[in-house]
C-alpha cells in the first residue's frame, strides 16, 4: 500500500533575525564565548542578537572597525584561553581582511571561527554591491567552510542551521577530522533590517544549553607504540605547540619562549651548537633557531617526532626519521649527559650577561628584552613579537616561574601582533599582559589599539617597542654582513631591510588615546614597575641602537667559545668548540 502524506501549508521564508539567532546561539552552545564584531549592513540581524546576549551578560562582545584587527583580536583571545573565539563580518571585500589572521590560525592549530555575512546564493554572481565568491575566498587556509543551508519553514531551519554549526565547530575543535583550526561559517542574510521587538523569538535548540549534537576526541590510543630509550644521549627540542606532557623531566631539553615548562628547567638554545646526542625528540613546531635545523640534518642523529598522526606538515620533513604517535620512554638518562649539558648552559648564560654588561650593549634590543623579562612577575602574560623580540627573550633570559609566554609562531609574521595581544589582554583582565615588539611591528599594527567610545579598553596592557629605527633580524643574518653595506649595494640595504619609518609614536598613541612614554633602556625597569599601576593602555618606547645587533652577537659567541674551551669534556659526547 502506498502512503501519500497529505499536503500541508507551504513552507515561508524565515526572517533573518531568526536565522541570526539560531547561529548565535548554536554558537554559543559549542563553547563560544567570546564575539568580535566588525559593523556593516549584511551581519546586522547578527550584531543585534551579538548585543542582546552581551547586554544579558552571556558572551562578551568587541566592536572594531578593522577587520584584520578584529580577528587577530579574536586570534589572540583564542590562543590566551584555549576556548574558540568568532570574528563575525559583513559581505565583500570584509571577508578578505580576515586573511592573515587565518593564516596564523591555521598553522597554529587554533579553532578560530569565523562567521561571515553573505548575499542570498540567488544573488551571487549578479553584480550586486559588495558581493564576491567569499566562500572560496580563504580555503586554502581553513578547515572547513560551512555555507549555510537555509531552508524555509522555522523548524526546518532549525534543525539544519543547528546541525551544520556544530559540524563545523566539531571540525575547528579537532574533533570531528584531522587537527584544530579556523572554521569559517557563511551564513545567507536577505537584508540588515532591525527586528522590530528587541528580544527576537526564534525555536529552541537541545535542553539543558547543550549543542545540537556532541562529538568527542578521537581515541589515538590505539596507535601502535614507538619504544624510546632514554639512556641514549637524547635532548628534547620543543617548539611553538609542543605538549611535553608525558616526556620524562629528566631528558635534557631545549624550548622555544612559547613552550610552557611546567616546571621543567630549559637549557639555553645555543647548547645545540656544542653537543653531540645519539636521537634529537621533536616536539610541537620549532622554527626560531637555525641551529635546530642543521643538528637534525646530521646523518648520525636519530630524530623522533612526537606527533599526532593528523598534521598537514611535518616540520624537517627530510630529517625525520620517525614519526611517533604513542611513544613508549624506556630507560633512564646517564647523569654525566645531563650534568655536562648544565655546565654548558651555565657558560652560555654566564657569557651573555657578561656581553650585556659590557658598554653600549644594553643599549640594544638584546637589552631591552632582558630587561623586560628581568622586570615580570609571577601570574604575568608577556606576548612577543616576531623577528628579534622573540629571538632576543629565547636567548639572554630565563623567564620566571609563572610567567606565560604567547606569540604568533605559525607563520612568524609582524602583522597583527599589537591586535593579539589586545586580544590576550581583555581575556586576561587579571593578568598584566606586557607585549615586547619592535618599531616595524608596532607602526605595523598600531590600529590594534583603537578602541571605540563604547568598547571595553584593555587597561591591563603595556606594550614595550623596541625602536631601533628598522628591521634589525636582517642586522644578524646573512643580509647584514659588512661587504653587503658598502658599494655597490650602497643605501640598498637600508631601504630594503632596515626600512626605517618616519612615525611619531607618541602622537600615534594620541591619537588612540594610549599613554606613551619614552624610556631610556637603563629605566625601564622602574618605567614597567610604575606601568603596572597605570590602569590604562600604555607605550612605553625605548630607543636602542640596531647597528650594534651584529657585533653584538659575535662579541657573545667569541666569549664562548674562550669559556667553553676551558671545560675538558667528561665521559658525554659533547663537542665543544
Amino acid at each position: 500500500m502506498n502512503h501519500h502524506a497529505e499536503p500541508g501549508p507551504a513552507a515561508t521564508a524565515v526572517e533573518p533575525t531568526v536565522t541570526a539567532a539560531v547561529v548565535v546561539d548554536e554558537l554559543v552552545r559549542g563553547g563560544v564565548e567570546t564575539f568580535v564584531y566588525c559593523p556593516g549592513s549584511r551581519n546586522g540581524p547578527i550584531g543585534f542578537e551579538l548585543t542582546r546576549r552581551a547586554a544579558a551578560g552571556t558572551i562578551t562582545l568587541h566592536v572594531r572597525l578593522d577587520e584584520r584587527s578584529a580577528a587577530f583580536l579574536a586570534l589572540g583571545v583564542t590562543k590566551s584561553t584555549g576556548a574558540p573565539a568568532a570574528v563575525v563580518t559583513t559581505s565583500g571585500s570584509a571577508v578578505a581582511n580576515l586573511l592573515p589572521a587565518v593564516t596564523e590560525a591555521h598553522y597554529s592549530r587554533l579553532p578560530l571561527v569565523l562567521v561571515t555575512a553573505n548575499r542570498p546564493l540567488a544573488v551571487l554572481g549578479t553584480g550586486a554591491s559588495q558581493t564576491v565568491e567569499q566562500a572560496e575566498l580563504l580555503t586554502s587556509q581553513v578547515r572547513h567552510v560551512q555555507h549555510l543551508q537555509v531552508p524555509e519553514g522555522t523548524e526546518e531551519m532549525n534543525r539544519v542551521v543547528r546541525a551544520q554549526i556544530c559540524h563545523a565547530l566539531g571540525i575547528g575543535a579537532g574533533r570531528l577530522a584531522g587537527r584544530p583550526g579556523p572554521v569559517q561559517i557563511d551564513v545567507p542574510l536577505p537584508s540588515g533590517i532591525p527586528p522590530q521587538d528587541r528580544a527576537v523569538r526564534f525555536p529552541a535548540g537541545r535542553p539543558e544549553g547543550q549543542p545540537w549534537f556532541r562529538t568527542f576526541d578521537r581515541d589515538r590510543g590505539a596507535a601502535r607504540p614507538y619504544r624510546v630509550d632514554l639512556s641514549r644521549p637524547t635532548v628534547v627540542v620543543a617548539g611553538d605547540g609542543a605538549d611535553l606532557t608525558g616526556i620524562p623531566g629528566s631528558v635534557p631539553l631545549i624550548a622555544e619562549p612559547t613552550v610552557p615548562l611546567e616546571g621543567r628547567t630549559a637549557l639555553h638554545p645555543w647548547v645545540l651548537d656544542h653537543i653531540g646526542p645519539e636521537q634529537v625528540l621533536v616536539a610541537g613546531r620549532p622554527t626560531l633557531h637555525r641551529n635546530v635545523g642543521k643538528l637534525l640534518a646530521r646523518p648520525d642523529v636519530t630524530t623522533i617526532l612526537l606527533g599526532d598522526g593528523d598534521d598537514a606538515w611535518v616540520y624537517a620533513a627530510p630529517h625525520i626519521d620517525v614519526l611517533a604517535v604513542n611513544p613508549v620512554f624506556e630507560g633512564t638518562a646517564a647523569p654525566a649527559w645531563a650534568d655536562q649539558l648544565a655546565r654548558l648552559d651555565a657558560v652560555l648564560r654566564r657569557t651573555w650577561a657578561e656581553t650585556l654588561d659590557e658598554p653600549g650593549h644594553r643599549g640594544t634590543g638584546v637589552g631591552v628584552a632582558e630587561a623586560v623579562v628581568r622586570a615580570l612577575h609571577p601570574g604575568d602574560l608577556l606576548w612577543v613579537g616576531a623577528s628579534n623580540p622573540v629571538r632576543d627573550v629565547s636567548l639572554t633570559a630565563a623567564l620566571p616561574a609563572g610567567v606565560r609566554v604567547l606569540s604568533n609562531r605559525g607563520v612568524a609574521g609582524i602583522d597583527g601582533n599589537i591586535s593579539s595581544a589586545v586580544g590576550a589582554a581583555l581575556a586576561n583582565p587579571d593578568r598584566t599582559v606586557v607585549t615586547l615588539v619592535g618599531d616595524l611591528t608596532f607602526a605595523y599594527d598600531a590600529v590594534g589599539l583603537q578602541n571605540g567610545v563604547l568598547e571595553q579598553v584593555p587597561a591591563n596592557l603595556v606594550v614595550v617597542v623596541s625602536n631601533d629605527a628598522g628591521g634589525g633580524i636582517f642586522e644578524v643574518l646573512e643580509q647584514g654582513h659588512p661587504k653587503y653595506r658598502s658599494a655597490p649595494y650602497g643605501d640598498t640595504f637600508e631601504r630594503i631591510y632596515g626600512a626605517p619609518q618616519n612615525v611619531d609614536f607618541a602622537a600615534l598613541c594620541g591619537s588612540y588615546g594610549v599613554s606613551h612614554r619614552s624610556v631610556e633602556p637603563s629605566a625601564l625597569g622602574p618605567a614597567l614597575a610604575a606601568a603596572r599601576a597605570c590602569d590604562r593602555p600604555i607605550v612605553l618606547e625605548v630607543p636602542v641602537a640596531r647597528t650594534r645587533l651584529r657585533e653584538l652577537h659575535a662579541r657573545a659567541s667569541e666569549r664562548a667559545t674562550a669559556a667553553l674551551n676551558t671545560i675538558a669534556p667528561a665521559g658525554a659526547p659533547v663537542l665543544v668548540g
